[in-house]
């Protein structure tokens, strides 16, 4: 089980389904992440608590062989930079469930965001993503769960499914 993480816009989405397609395994995303307002808690407080602990619950039972694009890390950063309440109880029992699963988180990450705009939300400029990465960051130092670091700023899709195939 791997999460691909990361501010928007450093190909997340294309990074985890040609890794859930190398590795034969399922592929996952929520699809009901692209309409809610990021600065909203009401939907992701209610996903965190009733659908985070449900899905986790469910992986840590059967241990599938897939790939999350995104997962609860993406809680932990975004209801820090958007000042949104959320449950970190609940945040560390899904993360220490996950763990203790054998799941893995792969943070995309770029080394700049400097004319980079989100395409879904105006409101998620280059700053925006800025303080979204230093907040992946602070997850990697808090999480229970093995983590790595994915740069992307090549946008090169072969050489980044090859580095986390070595590393997973």
């Amino acid at each position: 089980m791997c999460s691909i993480e990361g501010p928007d816009m450093c190909g997340k989405s294309e990074i985890a389904r040609e890794l859930a397609n190398q590795l034969s395994a399922a592929y996952f995303k929520n699809s009901g992440e692209w309409g809610p307002d990021l600065r909203s808690s009401d939907y992701f407080e209610n996903l965190l608590l009733y659908g985070g602990t449900l899905m986790t619950d469910l992986l840590c039972q059967i241990r599938p062989h897939v790939v999350l694009d995104r997962y609860y890390p993406s809680e932990f950063v975004y209801s820090s930079v958007f000042g949104r309440k959320t449950n970190m109880q609940v945040l560390e029992k899904i993360d220490r469930s996950f763990a203790a699963a054998g799941g893995k988180h792969v943070i995309c990450r770029r080394k700049s965001y400097e004319g980079i705009n989100d395409d879904l939300h105006s409101y998620v400029d280059s700053e925006m993503l800025r303080q979204l990465d230093v907040k992946y960051s602070d997850f990697t130092d808090w999480t229970k769960c093995p983590v790595m670091t994915l740069w992307v700023d090549d946008e090169n899709l072969g050489r980044e499914i090859n580095e986390i195939l070595a590393w997973i």
